[in-house]
């Protein structure tokens, strides 16, 4: 008859899922698909089509809005989370969209 071990077991399902090492020092984080991903990917098709459908906007007009909705959602994002990288990219994307 095997020996028990005065320490109760681990259960499965906690030990079953691996914890993610922890990242190097100087790399980044990784990224992981959350929730504020995936709502505007699919709630922007759903608007549009409600737009069209209800309202009868034409689909140019749609498009021109949601970009311009999207657009707005990214520059707050930006702004709030301070990310340097994001900023360089859209100062640099915004020059050559204003340059032409």
């Amino acid at each position: 008859m095997p020996k028990k071990s005065s320490s109760s077991p681990v259960p499965a399902a906690v030990s079953a899922q691996p914890a993610d090492p922890p990242p190097a020092a100087g790399a980044p984080a990784p990224i992981r698909l959350t929730l504020a991903h995936v709502i505007p990917a699919t709630a922007f098709p759903v608007i549009g089509g409600v737009l069209h459908l209800a309202s009868g906007m034409p689909v140019s007009d749609v498009f021109t809005f949601l970009a311009g909705c999207g657009g707005i959602g990214a520059a707050v994002t930006v702004a709030v989370t301070g990310g340097r990288r994001m900023v360089g990219i859209t100062h640099a994307l915004l020059t050559a969209a204003l340059a032409k």
